[in-house]
């Protein structure tokens, strides 16, 4: 097992990584930027180092200041959580030419997944669907205009290599791409340091739902699957585990697939397949080859600590995981900052005794937004997906929280309604309950 384990992020996932190294005996080093020197996660680890200023290139995104933490305090592996460079296959590869342990796949196996337009065409000589897209890197505008054509309006433009709603437009008109191009391509060049982009026929109806999975080298391992239709602004709100919309076949049918993908590629770490569902049929979007922000309600229902299976999978020691038959139902609220946040301090934070809260934040701490918005993850299970429900509005109606405005009451006023109690949504849905507010 590791000795000590630098953490290449910040907030919530620093707080739980930290946790779990906490219960392996390992000792933590935690990363900061300048406007997080007093962040709670600094406080709960064994040693910190300030890598650099505010703005993330100088900190969180600078590869060699993060290396040179991790050589300087004799770290022997770094945990990258999610986002920044969680998905960098270059800082993946520079950690392993500096014999530090990275915790995820390999360099190589991030490469290809890290890049949708490969990743795609991977997916489709392993004989699953994919929607209609294509890489528009390098293009001219009139070859990417032919390209948009010949797939179909309405598109869905995406940033290659990114995540977290980061880059994503939708398209209705070849005016709307021209105007949204440059705009996606500097969002995307600031939070991933790559502008490639690329071009995706859009679904008006369809889930969201995605398969976890841990890969040994030598054995791939399911841990269930996810329903995260619920976005808005291309950002996750809702998740749930297990999707409550799959049928027994349909699920075989989406573990089948899973597997299909990854059969000839030794795969290790943590990853996560994610598939619009349409029409009963499964069209791989993309994989992401990290921790996801949204693996607590996996946890829940499988009973596995996936952070920790991550870890002793990356040490190279043995897992024996129980083989588990999932009986019951949980869903994650994320609880994030709104605009404009015109109070920062955190005065009063409470939430109900049953509900698991993953956060990065106490009463008295100051918000920071420059990131993200994420102030929590509250988590609660049931039996079925109906009680998992009730609990979640007795749940949300019950906490307090005092200092900045937040989606509380929207959050509230969604898990309220009789469309999202009925189990009847897509991901569009949240969009327009917002729009009729």
């Amino acid at each position: 097992m590791f000795r000590k384990l630098l953490i290449a992020n910040r907030g919530e996932i620093a707080v739980r990584l930290i946790k779990a190294c906490r219960q392996l005996n390992i000792q933590t080093v935690a990363v900061c930027s300048t406007v997080d020197r007093q962040a709670w996660y600094t406080q709960l680890a064994d040693e910190v180092v300030c890598i650099g200023p505010a703005a993330a290139t100088g900190s969180y995104l600078n590869a060699e200041a993060i290396l040179m933490a991790a050589i300087n305090t004799h770290a022997d592996a770094i945990h990258p959580g999610y986002g920044f460079l969680a998905e960098n296959a270059d800082f993946a590869a520079m950690c392993q030419e500096c014999g530090i342990t990275w915790v995820g796949p390999s360099a190589a196996q991030i490469r290809l997944m890290g890049d949708k337009s490969l990743a795609k065409t991977y997916a489709q000589k392993q004989q699953v669907p994919v929607l209609a897209g294509q890489s528009i890197q390098g293009l001219t505008w009139p070859k990417i205009k032919q390209a948009a054509l010949t797939i179909g309006f309405p598109l869905v433009l995406k940033a290659s290599h990114g995540g977290g709603g980061k880059g994503i437009r939708v398209l209705q008109t070849m005016a709307d791409l021209h105007q949204q191009l440059r705009v996606a391509r500097q969002e995307a060049a600031a939070a991933f340091l790559n502008d490639a982009m690329y071009l995706e026929h859009y679904l008006p109806t369809a889930r969201h739902i995605e398969v976890q999975v841990l890969g040994t080298g030598d054995q791939l391992l399911v841990l269930g699957d996810r329903d995260c239709s619920l976005q808005l602004h291309k950002q996750k709100v809702l998740e749930e585990s297990p999707a409550s919309c799959l049928t027994a076949a349909q699920r075989q049918t989406l573990y089948q697939l899973s597997r299909q993908l990854l059969a000839q590629s030794h795969y290790q770490s943590l990853g996560t397949i994610e598939y619009l569902f349409a029409a009963g049929q499964f069209y791989f979007m993309e994989m992401n080859t990290r921790l996801q922000v949204e693996h607590g309600v996996t946890e829940l229902t499988t009973g596995i600590d996936i952070v920790q299976a991550q870890l002793k999978q990356a040490a190279g020691v043995s897992l024996h995981l129980p083989v588990t038959t999932t009986k019951k139902v949980a869903i994650e609220a994320r609880l994030t900052a709104v605009l404009p946040v015109e109070q920062t301090v955190i005065s009063q934070f409470d939430w109900p005794t049953y509900a698991r809260v993953d956060t990065g934040y106490r009463a008295g701490d100051h918000l920071v937004t420059m990131y993200d918005g994420l102030i929590a993850k509250l988590m609660v299970t049931g039996p079925t997906r109906a009680a998992a429900v009730a609990r979640l509005q007795t749940a949300l109606a019950a906490v307090r929280l005092v200092g900045p405005a937040t989606n509380l009451a929207f959050l509230q006023q969604t898990v309220a309604r009789s469309a999202y109690q009925q189990d009847q949504f897509s991901i569009h849905s949240l969009a327009q309950w917002e729009a009729e507010q």
